[in-house]
């Protein structure tokens, strides 16, 4: 039974009795949200909430899409419309209390909590995802050095391919927020895939927990001296790496996707590629971009990507929370500039799951064969 089939019978049925048992009958048959081509029609049952809301990455995560109910049933409803290859997330808000959505089972983890996921019919997972890991598998050790730059304590993660060799030489991507992409983008089960299945030469990924992530990617040049003095000269005299900037990659998310751009454009014989996931490219008035466009081509290669749904990151309505707009008035700052771009946008939010399901698009970019 369709969602318009199941209001077209309540219409024509006065029994409340009636009208109850066809809509539990109706829950029972179908999970929320109910996809029909571009159509999301979300569900709730109670007979006794004075309100149901939806918040998700379409509402800038605020409970600002109201259920409607159905009088005389248990039944509340809305109905969205999303691009058919949009992939979301959302919980549901009763009473003023956000928890998951209890008629859909789809849940990913999340860094604030679990949270329901809805994916359109073009939606599709990548395989590295959806297919099981390797039977070879790489290895992880964590690692703590002690920075003078920053007169603190950093701990890292290196993540080691299948197959590893002491006297092989390999490529390495630096990731900021590494303990974000070591539990919610699982880096290590991406690059083992990528590896095995022969998509990417071997690489080492080092993934460094930030101390205090909001001071650190703000552009802060103590941070840039840590990565490019300390650490990476630590990796390179501990592990068999290629030491040269096109065998290094620097990437992160959010902020840390501003900070990958700022370290490269600082250190541009340290790093030749930069990933950005959801870059706050946009803050402290365009200053990244300015600072790109008053240098010459530094040579590094770009990979920006954005989810369509990110244009007001702060609910401010300001500028710099637009990561949309952000990420294309820095892509065509580049390409004036004659640097190698690929920017992408994907309905999606701001998310692990969206930086998870592309983050081996990103590494088939930096090395793929």
């Amino acid at each position: 039974m369709s969602f318009d089939e199941l209001i077209f019978q309540l219409d024509n049925t006065t029994s409340i009795a009636a009208k109850t048992r066809l809509v539990r009958e109706f829950a029972r048959e179908n999970s929320s949200p109910l996809i029909e081509d571009t159509r999301a029609t979300f569900f709730y049952l109670s007979e006794d909430a004075q309100s149901v809301a939806l918040e998700g990455d379409w509402t800038n995560w605020q409970p600002t899409a109201p259920l409607e109910y159905l009088p005389d049933t248990p039944l509340w409803y809305r109905i969205e419309r999303f691009p058919r290859a949009a992939r979301l997330e959302y919980r549901i808000v009763v009473n003023g209390r956000a928890r998951l959505d209890p008629r859909n089972p789809r849940v990913v983890a999340a860094e604030a909590g679990p949270h329901s996921q809805v994916a359109m019919p073009d939606y599709r997972a990548p395989r590295e995802l959806t297919e099981p890991p390797p039977a070879v598998r790489g290895s992880v050790e964590q690692h703590w050095l002690m920075s003078r730059v920053l007169n603190e304590r950093r701990t890292f993660w290196v993540c080691l391919p299948p197959r590893y060799s002491p006297r092989s030489t390999y490529s390495v991507v630096y990731v900021n927020d590494g303990d974000g992409y070591l539990r919610f983008a699982d880096l290590p089960r991406v690059m083992d895939y990528l590896i095995e299945r022969g998509e990417v030469t071997p690489f080492i990924a080092v993934l460094i927990k930030p101390n205090d992530r909001e001071k650190e990617y703000a552009r802060n040049n103590n941070y840039v001296r840590f990565v490019t003095n300390e650490l990476v000269p630590w990796l390179d005299d501990n592990y068999p790496t290629r030491a040269e900037s096109f065998a290094r990659a620097i990437i992160g998310a959010g902020l840390g996707g501003l900070s990958a751009a700022h370290i490269a454009r600082r250190r541009p014989t340290v790093f030749g590629w930069v990933g950005a996931q959801s870059g706050f490219f946009g803050d402290y008035n365009d200053a990244l971009l300015r600072d790109y466009a008053a240098a010459p081509n530094l040579g590094i290669r770009f990979h920006l990507m954005v989810g369509e749904f990110e244009t007001d990151m702060r609910g401010e309505g300001k500028p710099s929370g637009d990561l949309v707009a952000a990420q294309r008035r820095l892509a065509q700052v580049l390409r004036d500039k004659g640097y190698i771009v690929q920017s992408v946008e994907y309905p999606e939010g701001h998310q692990w799951g969206f930086w998870r399901a592309h983050l081996g698009e990103m590494l088939r970019y930096f090395w793929g064969k």
